[in-house]
Formats: structure tokens, C-alpha cells, sequence
């Protein structure tokens, strides 16, 4: 037999070794799902729109923002909230918002209300990409209304931006409400910028958006139980994370800054939002296994 052959039917071998190992099984059957060929594509989806909805996105509701407050105002709370993003993708972010500061506020008006147009259809694009993702991995094959599914989509993206808004408020707003307490119990000079921050912001808006996607998109026969939601949401949202950390690192430390030239900042974005829904359609798998072995023992 052939050296190579022999070598990935020994690798074969192990893996249904392992596999046979419970919580083992479990990841090394989801890892499986999400390495399926038509995840790539949808993953691929996933980040070409997502690319496209976040920068009229970020227009959008720093010109929306500025008609209320200032654009100032603006600038500085979407820059804090673009720090969970890799450094060349945060400069750009931060740039285009900038280019809005002169603008008058019927320009505001008139681009918020375009750019958030645009956002919104690129958005629900990507929610079909993901949830038609989540459903391929999930084994269960197309959605049969288009209905539902177009409505599944619109829901997901409106969610999602309520609870991005929700968890940013709350993240501004405990801090002045625990700030006395901390005084009172004597703990003055603790900082409470290390918990409620952009970081936190973004973390406990993925994990809630997680869990209902994942319980209410993934099978047509039942749901998937809350147990498997939760669990996998929490797993999905930490790899993001590491992956957001080692992006980081590998364009402040590895990478040359022209090596992309040009275009350097969204090929990066484009990048670090494929893996990101990489890791959301591990979530998902994981989900499946979960619940498979629940049922099955």
C-alpha cells in the first residue's frame, strides 16, 4: 500500500477511536460537519455580505446618531464599539465615520437613510447565508417556504441589531449605577473598564444572538434544546474571540502592513469575518451533536 494512503487510513482510524470517546465524539463529529465542502461556500456568503452591510451600517448609525447628538459624540461610541475589530479594519471604520463630521444635517439625513438601505439589504443576505448554512450542517436541507425563510432572515438581522444596541446600553450604563456601590463597599480604585466594555458589549450580544439561532433555525423536525443552545453559543463566541486575538496579533506582529497593499484593511475584515462564521457554524454543529447524543445516548 501506498505510504500516503497507509498514513491517512491510520489517521482515519484514530479519529473513530477518539470519536468513541463521549465529549470527544462529540467535537470531533461536529469538526466534521463544519469541514463539509458547501460550509466553505456558505461561509464565503456569510463574509461577502457581511463586509457589505458593516461599513453603511457604521455610516448609518453614526449619521442617525449625529442628528440626535453630535457627530462627535458619534465618532467616539463607534470607535469604541470597532475595537473588537482587527487594527486595519478599525482605522478604516473609524475613517469613514470621520468623513461624515462636516457634513450638514440634511446630508446626514439623506446618507443615513440610503446607507441604512443598503446595510439592511446586505445584512438580510448574509442572515440567508448563514441560517442556509446552519440548516446544511444541520442536515435538514433547504427551508421549504421561501416565506419563512425571508422572514427568518429579516427577523435575525433586526435581533441582531437590538441586541447589539441593548448590550451597549447596558454596558454604559452599569458602570455609572455600579460605581457607587464600589465606593460604598470600599473599592474605589477598582476599574470597572475591564468587565463593561466594547469587548463585552459584542460577546453578550453574540451569545444571546447564538442561542436563538441556533434553537429556532437549525431543525425543522423539533428545536434545538436550550442546554445545546447555550452550551454551543458560549464555545462559538470563545473561539471567535481567540480568533479575533490572533487576527489581531498577526496583523500588528507577522504580517508586513502592504503586504495586501491597497485594499489591506478589507481583505483582513474579509478575512477575520470568514473565520468568525467558521467558528458560528462549529457552534451549530456542536448544537446537532449535543442534542444527537441526548436522544441517542
Amino acid at each position: 500500500m501506498h505510504p500516503v494512503r497507509q498514513v491517512f487510513r491510520q489517521i482515519r482510524r484514530v479519529s473513530v477511536l477518539v470519536s468513541q470517546v463521549p465529549v470527544v465524539g462529540v467535537v470531533v463529529r461536529a469538526i466534521r460537519r463544519t469541514m463539509a465542502r458547501e460550509v466553505m461556500l456558505f461561509a464565503g456568503g456569510v463574509s461577502f455580505f457581511t463586509l457589505l452591510a458593516l461599513f453603511p451600517a457604521v455610516a448609518a448609525a453614526a449619521s442617525i446618531y449625529g442628528l440626535v447628538f453630535s457627530i462627535g459624540d458619534a465618532q467616539d461610541q463607534i470607535s469604541r464599539l470597532a475595537g473588537v475589530l482587527p487594527p486595519s479594519a478599525r482605522s478604516f471604520a473609524i475613517n469613514q465615520v470621520a468623513g461624515l463630521a462636516e457634513a450638514s444635517s440634511t446630508t446626514l439625513s439623506i446618507q443615513g437613510l440610503v446607507a441604512l438601505l443598503i446595510s439592511f439589504f446586505a445584512a438580510s443576505r448574509g442572515a440567508k447565508a448563514l441560517i442556509a448554512g446552519l440548516n446544511q450542517i444541520a442536515k435538514v436541507g433547504d427551508l421549504r417556504s421561501i416565506v419563512k425563510f425571508n422572514l427568518l432572515a429579516i427577523a435575525a438581522v433586526m435581533a441582531g441589531g437590538t441586541l447589539l444596541a441593548f448590550a451597549n446600553l447596558i454596558v454604559l450604563t452599569i458602570p455609572v449605577f455600579l460605581r457607587p456601590i464600589l465606593q460604598w463597599l470600599g473599592l474605589r480604585g477598582l476599574d470597572t473598564g475591564y468587565l463593561f466594555n466594547e469587548w463585552t458589549a459584542v460577546a453578550v450580544t453574540m451569545i444571546a444572538a447564538l442561542i436563538l439561532l441556533y434553537r429556532y433555525t437549525m431543525r425543522r423536525a423539533g428545536e434545538v434544546s436550550w442546554n445545546a443552545s447555550i452550551l454551543a453559543a458560549l464555545t462559538a463566541t470563545l473561539i471567535w474571540m481567540v480568533i479575533s486575538a490572533g487576527f489581531s496579533f498577526y496583523v500588528q506582529g507577522i504580517v508586513h502592513p502592504n503586504a495586501y497593499g491597497s485594499l489591506g484593511a478589507l481583505i483582513v475584515f474579509l478575512l477575520w469575518i470568514y473565520w468568525a462564521s467558521y467558528a458560528v457554524f462549529f457552534g451549530g454543529a456542536l448544537a446537532i451533536e449535543i442534542d444527537l447524543k441526548r436522544e441517542h445516548g
